[in-house]
């Protein structure tokens, strides 16, 4: 009996300690650093966690959840070690800490499999634009004038249309519509993606533009011109009423679905792919020389890709260029494809 009476007094104050989660310990800023299904495996990576901005903010009965910016507000109570919202979401505080707070949701609405647990840490901040300020405000300060601010809802330069744009978010729209329409009028972009980032200066004018990421660098300098044509829009923005330099970062990605995010890599293969036709059909026509050109390009973009490495060699052997034809058929040969075997037992043997 005594085995079974200990486990009785173990679940009993197990019971007792969810029923007396301290509210005033609660209240305050969190900010999710993980974010996992409940099984412990990992939903969001930890770089895309930083980057959706995921918080919870505590108040007496408010909870105020902010994911990318945006703000959704609910009432909730508190019972034992449960948070029910008026929304009726449900969730389970498994560790509450002076430091760290981990949230399980347990929402019937949601499959078990798809229910999610966030693991926070409290921030020294009073309230959501405490933090932010906090975050991007005051590091950024600390340095000399010369230094610039990350474009944020915060602190962010504001952008000419008919009426000065006052929010963030429009900023961000119209300013990203007219930089894609002037490149578009410069390039023709079919499946491409680039990441590019310029600082607006304490006059509104654009320095240092840089394209962190293309996938077909002959349009970079097009894309440049594009973001440049948007100098004199730009109204400086400032901070205790003085004007800063701020660093503006956008994506440009083109032919990609809504619902699928895809890698550099990804991109590159979409592209291989659209060249490979061209040069194919240079290759029916007869027409090797421009037939090989846009195969070395598609071998660029997609080494691995069997089917435009076959073409190519084919393309060498036509232009009467076995050695490089065989070195194709050589890097085939050690992928496993058979018929590169008896290409080379054919035509490579001395």
């Amino acid at each position: 009996m005594k085995p079974f009476c200990l486990l009785l007094f173990f679940l009993f104050s197990q019971s007792l300690l969810a029923q007396d989660i301290d509210k005033e310990k609660l209240k305050g800023v969190w900010v999710a650093k993980r974010v996992e299904y409940r099984n412990g495996y990992q939903m969001m990576s930890d770089a895309e966690v930083d980057k959706s901005n995921i918080v919870f903010v505590f108040e007496d009965r408010r909870l105020r959840f902010y994911t990318n910016e945006k703000a959704t507000t609910v009432s909730y109570t508190l019972s034992g070690n449960r948070i029910r919202t008026a929304e009726n979401a449900t969730y389970t505080i498994d560790k509450l800490t002076d430091y760290e707070l981990q949230l399980s949701e347990q929402t019937s609405s949601v499959m078990r499999t798809d229910q999610l647990r966030f693991i926070c840490a409290r921030q020294e901040a009073t309230s959501y634009d405490d933090y932010i300020r906090k975050k991007f405000v005051l590091p950024a300060a600390r340095f000399d004038r010369d230094t610039f601010y990350v474009m944020n809802e915060t602190i962010f330069p504001k952008f000419r249309t008919r009426l000065i744009d006052s929010s963030f978010y429009e900023t961000y729209q119209n300013s990203y519509t007219y930089i894609e329409d002037a490149f578009r009028q410069l390039a023709r972009p079919r499946r491409d993606r680039f990441r590019v980032s310029f600082i607006v200066n304490r006059t509104g004018r654009i320095e240092n533009i840089q394209i962190v990421e293309s996938s077909d660098p002959k349009m970079d300098d097009n894309l440049r011109t594009a973001i440049k044509a948007s100098e004199g829009m730009w109204i400086p923005a400032t901070v205790g009423r003085k004007p800063v330099r701020v660093q503006v970062n956008y994506e440009f990605p083109y032919g990609i679905p809504e619902n699928r995010q895809l890698t550099l890599d990804d991109i590159k293969a979409l592209k291989a792919k659209d060249l490979f036709e061209t040069g194919l059909q240079h290759y029916n026509r007869q027409r090797y020389d421009q037939a090989l050109a846009v195969f070395n390009q598609c071998i660029e973009l997609d080494p691995g890709n069997v089917s435009i490495r076959f073409n190519r060699a084919a393309t060498f052997y036509k232009l009467n260029r076995l050695p490089e034809a065989c070195q194709d058929w050589k890097l085939l040969e050690r992928a496993g494809e058979k018929e590169a075997t008896k290409l080379l037992k054919k035509h490579c043997q001395n």
